[in-house]
């Protein structure tokens, strides 16, 4: 490279100084109940467009939400008050959370798939059935079929602010679950990842309705292989605790076993 044009990069790539930039404060969207996310610091021509992460326990208080992680990306600025509100760009589970939720001899039933809101916001969201015991793919297709079909239905009735709110908090899992399973019994349906694909012109941050959301019902078409016995649909929860009595009982012969083997020594 000649010199003219070294001295020519020096020319162009001007130094900012610490003192030029501002400090601004970021607040959530109206989903979020416009909380303070944090600080930022920057040149008024380089905020907008700038992401933050947050963890959803900084919202809900709750530990059970530590391993969910939320981005957050600038789209207003108020150099005056010195403000910047941004807008819900997705979210995603940490993989040891995810890794957790799939035990052994179960089965993890996935589905990726965008959803166009009401007032024609896209996200992408991956949601994860997981099953107590191995199922048919059968099953797993009339399961991922549910899922679609919930979220489609969710997703055509509410806006997106609504739509954020039932898909961080639990709303639309807790109906994907009460559905799917009634084709096989689930330990755990979570929406483990979502992206914020399309934003439509002139698209505004509203309050979020204070109503409750409706309780989905949709045909579900069974074949005889998807069905299951009608005692496995209702005592999912004495199975799970007969299990976990099992694993303990199993334990507590390991140690006395183990005890018996030192004496014998």
């Amino acid at each position: 490279m000649s010199q003219k044009s070294r001295k020519k990069r020096k020319q162009k790539a001007k130094k900012v100084n610490y003192k030029d930039k501002t400090w601004y404060e970021v607040f959530a969207p109206k989903s979020f109940n416009k909380e303070k996310i944090g600080d930022i610091i920057g040149l008024e021509s380089n905020i907008v467009g700038r992401t933050l992460d947050s963890l959803l326990f900084d919202f809900s208080r709750d530990y059970d939400d530590i391993s969910c992680k939320i981005q957050f990306k600038i789209d207003k600025l108020n150099t005056e008050a010195q403000t910047c509100e941004a807008i819900f760009q997705g979210h995603n589970y940490t993989s040891d959370y995810i890794r957790s939720l799939v035990g052994r001899g179960a089965t993890k039933i996935q589905l990726i798939d965008n959803y166009t809101t009401k007032d024609e916001f896209v996200y992408r969201l991956t949601t994860v059935c997981v099953t107590i015991r191995r199922a048919r793919s059968s099953q797993q297709n009339i399961i991922r079929k549910i899922i679609r079909d919930i979220l489609k239905e969710f997703a055509s009735t509410y806006k997106h602010e609504k739509f954020i709110k039932g898909m961080i908090y639990g709303e639309f899992e807790n109906q994907i679950e009460r559905i799917a399973k009634t084709i096989y019994p689930l330990s755990s349906c979570t929406v483990i990842k979502s992206k914020l694909v399309a934003i439509p012109e002139g698209g505004e941050d509203k309050e979020v309705p204070d109503d409750d959301f409706k309780i989905v019902e949709i045909d579900v078409e069974r074949s005889r292989k998807s069905e299951i016995q009608r005692s496995e649909r209702i005592n999912v929860k004495k199975y799970t605790q007969d299990r976990e009595e099992e694993d303990e009982e199993e334990e507590e012969e390991e140690e006395e076993d183990d005890k018996e083997e030192e004496l014998e020594e």
